[in-house]
């Protein structure tokens, strides 16, 4: 009995060991496959990657099996949660937008979270998870029988387990090459569909270091940048207003040629279309990936040389970038960004730091703005922009980037919908989709005519540039855009340029000239500094040659011969943006004038908050000063007070008896906090005498 007993306590350990590692694996990849058959059938036409995945994950599971049973086993379940949650998120970000869980998207976890909390049903089916696991975990504290510790076998699996873990870090690239593992450019997808879902997360953390390009030299770098003057005259003399606003997903939905629209969604833009220059953008995103967009925008790098899924803003911009903002700045401009949403999204209130802002104007700073659902309305941002022109004695360079027409957009008509559409072959749900978006770009249309007719009552020379960021992500797997015969649904070159070309305008008043232009998102600012007869930068200036010679076009380099740009300019181009943005900056060492400065003015908010006066009378404390906001916090001798907001100028508290009543002087402070409770603006202190 004792033998027999001894038998089985072996083999419960032998099963532990090999069958925990291979539940987990089974759960992680059945959670992002969405089925079993699928997972079944890639295991058998890739073996030797699901074996490599499995002893991966042996080694990740059992380097704890040198701790006590119990304790083994409570981890190894929080570890099968944990990774079940992974592909489950993993399942629903490629439904959803088309593409799996990448490594670059935990650098901007508060976002993707603060999204994804529109959809329920993914926080539910976490829950469930976690509380599966949680029962697990109750019943192996209780019910899993005690072991006499045998430390020569557990050190035996533990040593085993790290010295699998040791040689996959040391040396994936071997194991890359004897398995045959490599990651898939063409689509993430099909990344996780021949490696799996955990070997394919691993080939991506291998390319988040960007590699230098061959034969980067300085020799190369200073030919490439005395080639290439800037191809139009600068005028220092004409300093125009130039604002960019990037419209989050806005798009032409009368594109579609087999819908119908009761009336014109857009008429405004529509009507710029005829009569200034306007064009198609190339995005190098999709549905999604705003700051990709506004990275290329401002900098004229392009994220087509960043590996799959990067992120800049996240992962490079970390030191001062000679941008847009630093360009126009030295030539005497006030630099603004305005965004009506957190200002540490996408990491902007950092990066605009170093790209060369004066100040960045975000949500905390809008005082009563109205809502569009649950988005600040663009018609703020235009007031924003309108009353940002005003104000500044000098030109102005802003960068507005908007937010009420971000998806999702319902798979339910809105019975107050004005704009009416139809298709015969749209789903109930594509129509409704459809008809909610042409809906919200329609008030979009309005915010921009609020804009335009506002400037037009300026005397300053201005221009404007009005683009989207991307297409809008109107179904799952671009459901409306196949049931609308958009696209169909292939690989082809003409379905990623379809879902990749966004229609801009300009509007300007002091140039009749104009164009119909095709540029991909980085060469915008290239253009905007040719329309103002500004200098630009050695980026910039390369980037004006391309565009002469009609190579003004980079996109995904799969689709590259598709374009005029040659491989020989594609070479020179990347050589120069790693200089710029990862290397040795050989090219601002040739022209120091262009080495960005350390931004130590960058400020938070409309200017800064400044208390100037502060005076008691009948209970109440009266603050007077400047740049007061809605949202900021009085503080007295450090202890927050409720205040009410009279104006920008002015703030009044109440104050209770035994603050009043106290003699000396008040320490007066307000601070501004952002939702994630850190200051982010503040005001001096001020000594208030008590009566």
């Amino acid at each position: 009995m004792y033998s027999l007993k001894k038998y089985s306590l072996k083999y419960t350990n032998l099963l532990y060991l090999l069958i925990i590692p291979l539940a987990t694996l089974l759960a992680l990849e059945i959670f992002y496959n969405g089925n079993v058959s699928s997972l079944y059938t890639r295991a058998l036409q890739y073996p030797q990657k699901f074996i490599l995945s499995y002893v991966l994950m042996f080694g990740l599971i059992n380097v704890f099996y040198g701790l006590p049973r119990k304790v083994y086993l409570t981890i190894a379940s929080i570890q099968f949660c944990l990774f079940s949650i992974l592909g489950f998120i993993s399942r629903q970000k490629l439904i959803i937008k088309g593409s799996p869980l990448v490594p670059t998207d935990f650098s901007l976890a508060k976002e993707a979270l603060e999204i994804s909390g529109r959809f329920k049903d993914v926080y539910i089916w976490m829950a469930v998870i976690a509380a599966v696991t949680f029962g697990l975990i109750l019943f192996i504290l209780k019910f899993t029988p005690k072991e006499k510790y045998k430390w020569p076998q557990k050190t035996g699996v533990f040593l085993i387990s790290v010295t699998l873990l040791t040689v996959f870090y040391t040396a994936f690239g071997p194991i890359q090459k004897a398995f045959a593992l490599q990651l898939n450019n063409l689509s993430q997808k099909m990344n996780y569909d021949e490696n799996g879902m955990m070997l394919g997360f691993i080939l991506n953390t291998e390319y988040l270091k960007v590699p230098e390009p061959v034969n980067y030299q300085e020799g190369g770098i200073k030919q490439i940048v005395e080639a290439s003057k800037a191809t139009y005259s600068a005028n220092p003399d004409f300093k125009p207003n130039v604002i960019f606003i990037m419209s989050e997903a806005f798009w032409d939905p009368t594109l579609m040629k087999n819908v119908s629209f009761s009336e014109d969604p857009m008429p405004f833009f529509h009507s710029l279309q005829k009569s200034q220059t306007s064009g198609t953008m190339l995005s190098a995103v999709y549905g999604g990936g705003t700051a990709n967009t506004e990275f290329e925008a401002l900098t004229g790098f392009s994220t087509q040389f960043l590996p799959d899924g990067a992120i800049p803003y996240a992962q490079y911009v970390n030191k001062p970038i000679e941008a847009l903002p630093t360009i126009f700045k030295k030539q005497g401009y006030a630099t603004s960004a305005i965004h009506p949403y957190d200002n540490w999204f996408y990491n902007r209130n950092n990066v605009y730091k170093n790209l060369g802002f004066d100040k960045f104007i975000s949500k905390e700073f809008f005082d009563s703005p109205e809502y569009k659902g649950q988005y600040i309305r663009d018609t703020e941002l235009s007031k924003k922009v309108l009353a940002e022109v005003k104000e500044t004695d000098k030109p102005d360079f802003i960068y507005a980037t908007s937010m009420q027409n971000h998806g999702p957009y319902s798979t339910t008509l809105d019975p107050q919908n004005k704009i009416k559409v139809s298709g015969s072959n749209l789903s109930p749900a594509s129509q409704a989709i459809l008809e909610n978006y042409s809906n919200s770009v329609s008030d979009v249309d309005q915010s921009l005519k609020q804009l335009i007719e506002g400037l037009e009552q300026s005397n300053e020379p201005t221009e404007v540039i009005f683009y989207g960021d991307h297409l809008p992500m109107l179904g799952d797997d671009y459901s409306v855009y196949k049931d609308a015969g958009f696209i169909k649904g292939d690989d082809s070159y003409q379905d990623y340029e379809s879902l990749h070309r966004v229609p801009f305008v300009t509007w300007n008043n002091f140039s009749t000239a104009k164009q119909n232009l095709t540029l991909s998102a980085n060469f915008m600012g290239t253009y905007a500094l040719q329309l103002a007869q500004k200098a630009g930068s050695p980026m910039t200036d390369f980037l004006s040659n391309l565009m002469q010679n009609g190579s003004d076009v980079v996109i995904n380099q799969d689709y590259l011969s598709n374009e005029k740009i040659t491989p020989t300019e594609v070479t020179q181009y990347k050589q120069l943006q790693y200089d710029l943005l990862f290397g040795k900056e050989f090219a601002n060492q040739l022209e120091p004038s262009h080495i960005p400065p350390i931004n130590n003015g960058y400020i938070q908010g409309d200017g800064q908050m400044k208390i100037t006066n502060a005076v008691i009378s009948d209970g109440m404390l009266r603050i007077q000063g400047e740049n007061f906001v809605e949202n900021g916090k009085v503080y007295i001798d450090g202890k927050s007070i409720e205040s009410t907001f009279v104006s920008s100028k002015e703030l009044s508290v109440s104050l209770v008896k035994d603050i009043s009543g106290k003699s000396g002087e008040l320490q007066v402070q307000i601070k501004l906090s952002d939702s994630n409770n850190k200051v982010i603006a503040q005001s001096n202190v001020y000594q208030v005498p008590k009566s």
